[in-house]
């Protein structure tokens, strides 16, 4: 029988999902830009992408401080989760894949970041899972392992590729340490306004990134065609404006260490997007769902 959702919790719930689902068509949508010949390196992506996104929020967030909604100790706050969620995340992420490769990203990423949640939710002064609960969490890193290994994936002893790990474990707990923070410090701040300061904050973060790393990278703007400019608004209004904004909504209301488990979901996504699979890739989507219902089924202690 599946788990009952309490009414006060379906808005959320439902606000997590559409948030991992768009997230896990970004994958898709970022191979039309990071492809052979790519008009941008990763980083200045990034930028590109939460410059344009964070012009939605320009004018609500500017409202907000005319009318002196956000108190000067909250902006100093977001300012620090910009950093943690956007620039600090994605330079983990692609200095991580760059040294290692997309297949170990997605393992050391996705499949760590639910258990860096969890956690990091100890100090936090959320409540801690259960030994079923942390069964759950193996059996999705399992999982995405499964899925991620139906193609060969690159392991070396490199130092560049144990530095690149290093790169991409700190960033599983990135996005755990900013969700269980939004929940701690941003109680009663309105999702706009988070979404749109953090981001503003964040896009300042990045861009200082690519303009230090590559100077003439925006120039690869001009040189998009129609389907690169689809995947570019894509990645910028769907993932960006609707899924930080449906993730913020949802971290009022449900637990962080909870809501990051769904993040197991995002290559089973990718996987239904893009291209096919074998046995070995759907026996660890049916392996993702389970640790889903499982963690999300799964008691607490205190």
């Amino acid at each position: 029988m599946p788990p009952q959702i309490s009414p006060s919790k379906a808005p959320a719930t439902a606000a997590i999902w559409f948030a991992v689902a768009v997230w896990g068509a970004s994958f898709v949508a970022a191979r039309h830009l990071l492809g052979p010949g790519a008009p941008f390196d990763p980083i200045t992506l990034a930028a590109a992408r939460f410059t344009l996104a964070s012009l939605f929020f320009a004018g609500p967030f500017a409202a907000a401080l005319i009318r002196r909604r956000i108190p000067g100790r909250d902006l100093l706050r977001m300012a620090l989760l910009g950093q943690i969620a956007f620039s600090t995340y994605f330079w983990l992420q692609y200095t991580g894949v760059q040294k290692t490769n997309a297949g170990i990203a997605a393992i050391l990423v996705i499949g760590l970041t639910p258990s860096a949640a969890a956690v990091l939710s100890r100090f936090a002064g959320e409540t801690r899972l259960t030994l079923s609960a942390w069964g759950g969490l193996l059996l999705g890193f399992l999982g995405v392992a499964a899925l991620v290994m139906e193609k060969p994936v690159e392991v070396s002893g490199r130092t560049d590729f144990l530095v690149g790990a290093l790169c991409l474990v700190g960033n599983a707990f990135a996005f755990p340490a900013y969700s269980l923070l939004v929940r701690r410090w941003m109680k009663g701040v309105r999702p706009i306004d988070l979404t749109g300061g953090t981001m503003i904050f964040g896009t300042m973060g990045l861009a200082l990134l690519s303009f230090t790393t590559s100077p003439g990278g925006w120039h690869g703007l001009v040189r998009l065609d129609g389907v690169q400019w689809g995947a570019l608004l894509y990645l910028a209004i769907v993932c960006s404006v609707a899924g930080y904004f449906a993730w913020n909504f949802a971290l009022g209301r449900i637990e962080a260490s909870r809501a990051t488990v769904c993040l197991y979901a995002e290559p089973v996504v990718a996987m239904i997007l893009g291209e096919r699979y074998g046995w070995t890739a759907f026996a660890g989507a049916a392996a993702i769902a389970l640790s889903v219902a499982l963690v999300t089924r799964a008691g607490r202690t205190v």
